[in-house]
């Protein structure tokens, strides 16, 4: 079974993914923290391949552009939390690089589809311990609901006792999750790179059909960028947004071509935003700009 998002792919293990694994599993940030011990060797993580990642439903974490393990993700049906054949619980982890980058809370969403949808999942348990916040915050932009917490909890791999937070997905709430809500209608009108295209002058002189707007913005414009542009060419609806675009938004901008091209919504899904020569030409000289991409990242 192979699964995609926009940005992942989410396939089988294989002996070959030996190398990438340990390359993030020997990171002392990474495992320990999830309640596994850093991989020691190549054939350590070889071996975990085989004995560990095979599950029916375990799958390697994988950037579409170059197919390489980056973590793993799965869905698991006995754990201690599972109570009946229509539940399961999910469990991850992401090598340190990609931390940050909104790739594991899109990979919990395919994971959740592919529960509720395709194995007929009623609820979905998860948990973390004390001290990860991130995966907290991952279960908390899926929709888990704090469900209770256990004490004096036996981690068997580290030989030692933690406390653990547990939260659990019904397949009605996940349904309703699914519903788009108010603020996300609203999060397309933020461009690529943070822009607000929703009080751009442009969409409004779009939306109201205004060409006395068309014409101002275009000569101002003009003037700022030392190029003609016509009122002709100020038609656009928002650079997320289906529909027409200024001839600039539509094949010129180098920071739309650029996520575009690597598969990104928006700057936000870009591990290398805040260095981003491209990026900086905007949040450079743009704070607001900044702050919504870092809300829509999760990291305001």
């Amino acid at each position: 079974m192979t699964l995609q998002t926009k940005r992942l792919l989410l396939r089988c293990w294989e002996d070959g993914d030996a190398e990438d694994l340990y390359t993030y599993a020997k990171d002392p940030d990474v495992g320990p923290i999830a309640g596994w011990p850093p991989h020691q060797s190549l054939e350590e993580s070889r071996e975990v391949i085989r004995n560990v990642l095979s599950g029916e439903e375990c799958y390697a974490i994988c950037l579409r552009e170059d197919g390489r393990a980056i973590g793993a993700i799965e869905l698991m049906r006995h754990t201690a939390l599972v109570r009946g054949d229509d539940e399961c619980e999910l469990g991850y982890w992401l090598g340190k690089p990609f931390w940050g980058r909104g790739i594991m809370p899109e990979a919990a969403r395919a994971l959740l589809r592919r529960a509720f949808e395709d194995l007929g999942m009623a609820k979905v348990w998860c948990g973390y311990y004390e001290g990860n916040v991130k995966s907290k915050r991952v279960q908390e932009k899926c929709g888990f609901r704090p469900q209770f917490v256990r004490e004096g909890v036996e981690v068997p791999l580290l030989h030692e006792t933690r406390t653990d937070h547990v939260s659990c997905l019904t397949r009605e709430e996940w349904l309703q999750n699914r519903q788009p809500k108010k603020e996300d209608r609203m999060n397309k009108y933020i461009a690529i790179c943070g822009l607000d295209c929703e009080s751009c002058e442009a969409r409004l002189a779009t939306i109201r059909d205004d060409e006395a707007l068309r014409g101002s913005v275009a000569k101002r414009w003009s003037e700022l960028n030392g190029v003609e542009i016509t009122p002709e060419m100020i038609n656009c609806v928002g650079c997320r947004v289906d529909g027409v675009k200024t001839p600039y938004c539509e094949a010129l901008c180098p920071i739309r071509r650029c996520a575009l091209g690597r598969g990104f919504e928006t700057c936000a899904d870009c591990g290398e935003l805040e260095g981003c020569e491209k990026a900086g030409m905007i949040i450079g000289n743009n704070a607001d700009a900044l702050r919504r991409l870092r809300e829509l990242r999760g990291q305001a």
